[in-house]
């Protein structure tokens, strides 16, 4: 699943950086790189994505819980 198209990031890398960060978006951002580029991955009506940014967080955030 694509979370950021620049970057090439996928949700398993946001996942794994939500597992050292937890919510801190900044930091996963500065590990993974995502929505450091274009910032379309940051909102949720982004059409190059499969999931934005901050809905990846979210999913990851439930499914470690």
């Amino acid at each position: 699943m694509l979370v950021c198209d620049c970057n090439e990031v996928s949700y398993d890398m946001v996942k794994a950086a939500v597992k050292i960060h937890g919510d801190n978006l900044e930091a996963i951002m500065e590990e993974t790189e995502a929505g450091t580029a274009c910032e379309c991955c940051l909102e949720d009506g982004c059409e190059k994505v499969d999931i934005s940014l901050p809905s990846a967080i979210k999913k990851a955030l439930e499914e470690l819980a």
